[in-house]
């Protein structure tokens, strides 16, 4: 438990597909290296200190836990450490050709490591002590085998414990301990068979790890990616794509299970395929078959978000036992997750709220597709008919998107004037306007942020707070005020879209610049700090843009802008009577204590762990029912609204079934939402004061 749960507080996302052919990796790392000294916003001296930034960078993403190679490995790798950058600079081309037969031996070593540790039932009754260690790498093959040893014991304890009831019987160990034990060689086997057999080949991905570390060493931002790579990063921005309609989660047991059949797509459509099918077996056409035994729900819903095959093999275990198989093909559907959502808050006052998830645009379309500051403004409209007397909008959790759509959103709700000021790579400053008079909403405005609202969320955010157009409430924001331009390194290839990109080449995201306030200041490594803060469960817990490595520094610019601030509401004010509802409400009381629990967590990593099955299971259940407190800290008793529709989406929803349901679990978390409920108390009080 203790790692599956740092890993979800501390996990960022990455893309993890790569090109689909063999690439000239010198050709490759050379365009890149050219590409990045020419757009970067603060290039670095590509010399001796980059080279050993690189070096390190590149071992690490090999290597993270420090279970692959030795220190006899990387001693030889060592005459290399500062001289990546002659090899980048076009002299020579040795090193990767050097690391991947020591990097493949040292994976296929750890896979006979684990073969020869698992194969045999573990001791629970042994006095050992596991410490999480990835300070160093070890001396020899011995204390590998034992670093892995202790490791996969304390991975089959926690299988153990997750399978383990308070009613298990005497033998319980002796009777699951092969189970959880074959699980845990099957998920570390996997990984490393995955990269000795990946898709697009051992020596591309060792490349493509290598380009991103190059790239990682000029900022935290700054990436490369194969074609397949864009297209799923540009399907990912988009509201609509082709997919199989399957949605996914785990059973008790850890199995992958198909939760969901979308209405109309190609896995509802086929009739062969049920909610809580087991799956076992994936296939791409012309691919080799996936064993699914022991993946977990994030690698299955990877694997089938692939962009770069459209038709699957699905094999799946009915709830009669009955093993079958489908073959599927990706089909367009709406992913309607993705949308802009909008309900009515009715309650002592009638508010409307929308959750923008992402600044999603249709790339490479001027016309047609859904963009974002469209929708919302459309959703807006369909509220101001049914008289709200005030508005919500939620951006909790949207890591941005498209800079020119948060431009055009922060129009909706400011009449004119400077939105915001762009530093591009020649130092060359740009006042971003909103080029539209007018607006589309000009009430009561409450925007909610959190530590994850990062970007295009940040730049609307400050935009909105600069001018007192609205009221910021919330955690502080990931403090990332950087912009990125993607580039193909293959100079005949045009700008990205979903529908012209092409096998071969990659291509280089770069932070071209820096975004800044109409005041000339930026929220670079500091983020937007709320008016009125609100307790976030994560908070202080997950990385912010200031704790990264090789992060951009803050600083300020001095440009003229005009911007009419408005006279707002008072602050200080609303914050103090927020306060006041925070400090007694048993939900806000449950999220500081889930935070408290977290972080002692997360203080265990460095603890050493008993790993007798007797003391280690006591703690893991005492853990165990303490995080049960984590999913009610976002649960309300009772709220003090009813979320409505609106009468123009009733319509649809009533021939829509996928939507129908959908609808139907956006209104039962509404409901029992702390922070929306602290919110729509916040505009309570604004829409008070406004009357008087």
């Amino acid at each position: 438990m203790l790692c599956r749960l740092s890993f979800f507080v501390l996990a960022l996302s990455v893309i993890t597909s790569y090109a689909q052919k063999t690439t000239d990796h010198r050709k490759e790392a050379l365009s890149l290296i050219k590409k990045l000294l020419q757009e970067h916003a603060q290039p670095k001296a590509v010399d001796d200190r980059f080279s050993s930034y690189v070096f390190n960078e590149f071992l690490e993403a090999l290597d993270p836990d420090k279970l692959y190679f030795t220190e006899p490995d990387i001693q030889g790798l060592l005459p290399f450490k500062t001289k990546l950058d002659d090899e980048l600079n076009g002299n020579g081309w040795a090193f990767l050709q050097a690391v991947l037969p020591v990097y493949k031996s040292s994976l296929e070593r750890a896979e006979k490591i684990i073969n020869k540790h698992l194969d045999s039932p573990i001791t629970g009754n042994v006095m050992e002590y596991y410490s999480y260690d990835t300070s160093r790498w070890t001396v020899s093959d011995q204390e590998l085998s034992n670093k892995w040893r202790m490791w996969l014991k304390y991975e089959t304890l926690d299988r153990l414990s997750e399978m383990y009831t308070t009613n298990a019987a005497k033998d319980f160990f002796i009777k699951y301990e092969p189970d959880a034990r074959a699980r845990v060689k099957s998920i570390e086997v996997r990984y490393i068979r995955r990269i000795l057999n990946h898709p697009a080949g051992f020596e591309n991905y060792v490349l493509s790890q290598y380009l991103k570390s190059i790239a990682a060493v000029f900022d935290p931002h700054s990436t490369y990616l194969s074609t397949n790579d864009m297209q799923n990063f540009l399907s990912s921005l988009s509201t609509e794509g082709y997919y199989f309609g399957v949605g996914l989660n785990e059973n008790e047991r850890g199995d992958v299970v198909i939760s969901s059949l979308a209405p109309g797509g190609p896995a509802w459509k086929s009739g062969e395929l049920q909610k809580s099918d087991i799956l076992l077996n994936l296939k791409w056409e012309g691919q080799k078959e996936i064993d699914v035994a022991g993946i977990s729900l994030e690698e299955a819903t990877g694997i089938l978000s692939d962009a770069g095959h459209k038709i699957m093999e699905f094999t799946v275990r009915n709830s009669s036992g009955v093993v079958h198989s489908v073959k599927l093909q990706k089909e367009n559907l709406s992913l309607e997750e993705n949308f802009v959502h909008s309900f009515l808050l009715s309650g002592e006052k009638k508010v409307g709220y929308i959750s923008l998830p992402d600044f999603y645009t249709q790339w490479g379309d001027e016309s047609e597709g859904s963009k974002c500051a469209n929708d919302v403004a459309k959703e807006i409209i369909k509220l101001k008919k049914e008289n709200i007397q005030g508005l919500v909008l939620d951006i909790r959790g949207n890591g941005g998107g498209s800079m020119q759509e948060a431009v055009a959103l922060a129009g909706i709700f400011i009449d004119e004037g400077s939105m915001g000021i762009l530093k591009n790579n020649k130092q060359e400053l740009t006042v971003l306007k909103d080029m539209n008079r007018g607006t589309v909403y000009d009430g009561p405005l409450i925007v909610m942020v959190n530590g994850q609202s990062a970007s295009a969320s940040e730049f609307l955010a400050a935009v909105l707070q600069d001018y007192r157009r609205a009221l910021i409430v919330g955690s502080r924001t990931y403090g990332k005020a950087t912009f990125q331009n993607f580039f193909p390194l293959n100079a005949l290839q045009k700008e990205p879209t979903m529908n012209n990109i092409k096998d071969g080449s990659g291509f280089a995201s770069i932070t071209g610049g820096k975004f800044y306030r109409v005041t000339g200041k930026s929220a670079q490594g500091k983020g937007v700090i709320p008016d009125v803060h609100m307790p976030d469960v994560l908070e202080g817990l997950l990385p912010y843009e200031s704790d990264m490595p090789f992060v951009l520094p803050t600083d300020s610019v001095v440009k003229r802008t005009y911007y009419k601030q408005l006279s707002g509401v008072p602050t200080g004010e609303l914050a103090k009577k927020s306060t006041i509802r925070q400090n007694t409400s048993q939900a806000f009381k449950r999220v500081n204590q889930s935070r408290e629990l977290f972080r002692q967590i997360l203080n265990e990593r460095n603890e050493s762990i008993s790993l007798i099955w007797t003391d280690f299971n006591k703690k893991i259940q005492e853990r165990m029912i303490e995080s049960a407190s984590w999913q009610q800290a976002f649960t309300n008793d009772k709220g003090s609204y009813d979320v409505i529709n609106m009468d123009a989406d009733q319509q649809r929803l009533k021939i829509d079934e996928y939507a129908m349901e959908l609808n139907r679990r956006w209104i039962n978390t509404l409901i029992k939402d702390p922070y929306v409920e602290e919110a729509f108390s916040i505009m309570s009080d604004i829409i008070n004061l406004n009357i008087k």
